[in-house]
C-alpha cells in the first residue's frame, strides 16, 4: 500500500515539475555528466534591456564571456512563457506566450527539435560570444524567462540561475502617446468642441533610411476620423482593416472610408472629422479640422495614410477625451508612429504591391526588422522619430442639462463652462478659432441671411464668411499657414447654430436639419496658405463674429499690440 501511495506521489510530483517548468533536456550532444553551476565566466544578456521589454520589439540576445581566456563550443538559448490559470477552468494552467527565438546568422545558430522555441550552435567549434534574434511577445503575456546552457566540452557545461537566466517583463509604463483608459461611465455635463491638427514630420531628414529617392512624390493623405460612442469601431489594433481604411492605407485615397463613417453619423458617429493632406514641400504643413463630443461619444480615432507605402499609417484609435473625473480633456499632443494595415505584405515605402492573403490584422509596422529591405532594420522604436504629431485642443464646452443639476445660486464656469465671458460689458478676450459669440441685443430688424448659391433649396445653408487671416509663423519674410471660414444651415430663412444649446433661438432646431444634409454640406472649411508679413509688425486684425440665427453677418475691426513671431 505504502508503494501504491509513494507511486502515485511521484506520478503527481512528475506532472507538477513538467506544468510549471516546460523544461527540456538541453545537455550537450554526447554528454554523460550533470551540469555545473554557472560560475560567472559567461553571461546572458539582451543588448539594451534590463528587466522589462516593449510587446512585439525584436531584440538581440547574447552570450558574451566575462574574461579574455574562456572559449565554449556548444550552447542552447531558450524562451519560456508564464503560466495562468485558464478562465474557463482554473484548475487548468495555460501557458503564455514567450515571443519566438530566432538564428540571427545560419552559420552560427540554427533551430532546435530538443526544446521548443530554442536555437542552439551549428559547428561545435569554439566561440567567445553568439547573437541570436528575440521577438518579444505580444501585449498581456507578462514575464518571459531566457534560458542559456552553455558548454565547454561534452564534460565541462553550465545552464540555470544568474548570469545564464534572465526574466523579463512586460513594460506597462505609458509613454506620452498612449491614449487614456476608456472611460465608460462618462457622465460629463457639457458638450465639447475641439481643434485637433495633424504635423507631419516623416521627411529625407528625419527618416533617412529608404526614403523615396524623388523627394516630390512622398505626401500625408486627408487626415480622416471620427468622434464616436463606445459601441462604434473606425479601426482598432488587433481588428481587421475594413475595405475603407485598406484603401486609404494602400491608396491614400479617403473617399471609402469618409462614405463608412457617413453612414454611421447618429449611429455611433457624432462628427466626421476631415482635415486636408498634403504633399511636396508641404509635408510639414498643418492640417487642420474640429468636431464634437458629449457623453456617449466621447472617444476620437483618426487616421493618416503614408504615401508611397505598402499599407502603413498613422492615427490614434479610440482616444478617451473624458476623464475619470468626469472633465473633458484640455489639450494633448501626441506622437505618431507608422501602423499595418495588415493587407499588403511589401516591406519597404516602395514596396511592389503583395496582397496579404489572408488578410492580417492591424498591428505595428515591424519594428527591430531583420530584413536589410525595411526602413526599420534594426530601429527599435524608442529611437524611431515621430512620422508625426497630433494635436488636440479643447475649443469650448456648451452647457447641458444634467440630472443632478447645479444649486440655483451657483455661478457657472467661466467659458470652457459655456460662458462667453461677455456679459460685464468689457471687450472680450480674443476668440479662437472656433469660438461662438452669442449676441442678445437687437441688430436692427433681424434681416434674413443669404442663402449660398451652391447649396439646395431642400438643404440651404448660409454663404461663407469672409476668410480668416492667414494664420501661422512668419518666416523671411513669408507667412505658410492656414485659413479657415464658416457657415451655418438655415431654417426659414434663419441662420442655425447646430448643437449650441445656448442660443435660444436653436432650441429644437438640432433634430429639424436633415440628417442628408448634415452629412453632404459642410459648415467648415479650411485651406493652407501664403502671405507677405513682417518679423515685426503692428496687426490691424478682422476679427469676425459668427452668425447668431436671425441676424445677418458683422465684423469689428481691432488693433492688436505689436507682434513678434
Amino acid at each position: 500500500m505504502s508503494i501504491l501511495n509513494s507511486g502515485k506521489f511521484l506520478i503527481v510530483i512528475f506532472i507538477i515539475e513538467e506544468i510549471f517548468s516546460f523544461r527540456c533536456d538541453r545537455r550537450p550532444y554526447g554528454s554523460i555528466t550533470q551540469s555545473s553551476a554557472p560560475d560567472g565566466r559567461y553571461r546572458l544578456e539582451v543588448v539594451g534591456l534590463d528587466k522589462t521589454y516593449i510587446p512585439e520589439q525584436l531584440y538581440t540576445v547574447q552570450i558574451t564571456r566575462t574574461d579574455e581566456d574562456s572559449l565554449f563550443t556548444m550552447f542552447t538559448i531558450s524562451a519560456e512563457g508564464d503560466t495562468t490559470p485558464d478562465p474557463r477552468n482554473p484548475r487548468r494552467l495555460i501557458l503564455l506566450d514567450a515571443g519566438q527565438v530566432s538564428p540571427m546568422d545560419q552559420t552560427t545558430a540554427r533551430y532546435t527539435v530538443r526544446c521548443p522555441n530554442s536555437v542552439e550552435q551549428t559547428i561545435s567549434s569554439p566561440k567567445d560570444t553568439v547573437a541570436v534574434y528575440w521577438q518579444a511577445p505580444m501585449s498581456g503575456n507578462g514575464c518571459v524567462t531566457l534560458r542559456a546552457m552553455v558548454a565547454e566540452n561534452e564534460a565541462v557545461w553550465f545552464e540555470d540561475g544568474a548570469p545564464l537566466t534572465l526574466r523579463l517583463c512586460e513594460d506597462l509604463s505609458q509613454p506620452d502617446d498612449i491614449a487614456p483608459v476608456i472611460n465608460n461611465e462618462c457622465s460629463v455635463c457639457e458638450e465639447a468642441k475641439y481643434e485637433i491638427s495633424f504635423t507631419g514630420i516623416w521627411s529625407r531628414n528625419t527618416h533617412p533610411t529608404l526614403y523615396p529617392e524623388n523627394d516630390w512624390v512622398p505626401r500625408f493623405s486627408e487626415l480622416v476620423g471620427a468622434s464616436h460612442s463606445t459601441e462604434y469601431n473606425l479601426w482598432m489594433p488587433g481588428s481587421l482593416a475594413s475595405e475603407g481604411l485598406k484603401v486609404l492605407a494602400e491608396y491614400a485615397n479617403s473617399s471609402a472610408l469618409e462614405i463608412e463613417i457617413r453612414e454611421k453619423i447618429g449611429d455611433g458617429v457624432r462628427t466626421m472629422i476631415k482635415g486636408k493632406g498634403h504633399g511636396y514641400l508641404r509635408m510639414s504643413t498643418p492640417s487642420y479640422s474640429s468636431f464634437r463630443a458629449d457623453k456617449v461619444n466621447h472617444l476620437i480615432t483618426v487616421a493618416v495614410a503614408l504615401s508611397p507605402s505598402p499599407d502603413w499609417f498613422l492615427g490614434v484609435s479610440r482616444f478617451e477625451l473624458c476623464s475619470e473625473e468626469n472633465t473633458w480633456l484640455e489639450e494633448r499632443e501626441l506622437n505618431l508612429y507608422p501602423w499595418d494595415a495588415g493587407t499588403d505584405s511589401g516591406i519597404s515605402y516602395e514596396s511592389v504591391n503583395i496582397p496579404t492573403y489572408p488578410q492580417d490584422n492591424i498591428n505595428r509596422v515591424a519594428m527591430s526588422s531583420p530584413d536589410k529591405n525595411s526602413p526599420f532594420f534594426e530601429t527599435d522604436m524608442k529611437d524611431l522619430h515621430p512620422f508625426g504629431k497630433l494635436n488636440l485642443k479643447l475649443v469650448r464646452t456648451y452647457q447641458r442639462e444634467c440630472e443632478d443639476t447645479t444649486d440655483a445660486g451657483e455661478t457657472p464656469a467661466p467659458d470652457g463652462g459655456g460662458s462667453d465671458g461677455a456679459e460685464d460689458g468689457n471687450e472680450p478676450e480674443e476668440p479662437s478659432r472656433y469660438q461662438t459669440q452669442h449676441t442678445t441685443g437687437d441688430r436692427g430688424g433681424e434681416a434674413p441671411v443669404v442663402r449660398d448659391p451652391e447649396t439646395s433649396e431642400d438643404c440651404p445653408m448660409t454663404q461663407w464668411a469672409e476668410w480668416s487671416i492667414c494664420e501661422g509663423p512668419c518666416k523671411d519674410g513669408r507667412v505658410d499657414g492656414y485659413k479657415w471660414r464658416e457657415r451655418y444651415h438655415m431654417i426659414n430663412g434663419k441662420a442655425v447654430e447646430k448643437y449650441d444649446p445656448n442660443n435660444p433661438d436653436a432650441e429644437g432646431t438640432e433634430d429639424t436639419v436633415p440628417e442628408y444634409c448634415k452629412n453632404n454640406y459642410e459648415e467648415f472649411d479650411g485651406e493652407s496658405c501664403e502671405e507677405d508679413c513682417e518679423e515685426t509688425v503692428t496687426v490691424e486684425r478682422r476679427v469676425m463674429t459668427p452668425i447668431a440665427p436671425g441676424h445677418g453677418w458683422t465684423s469689428k475691426r481691432r488693433d492688436l499690440p505689436k507682434v513678434k513671431n
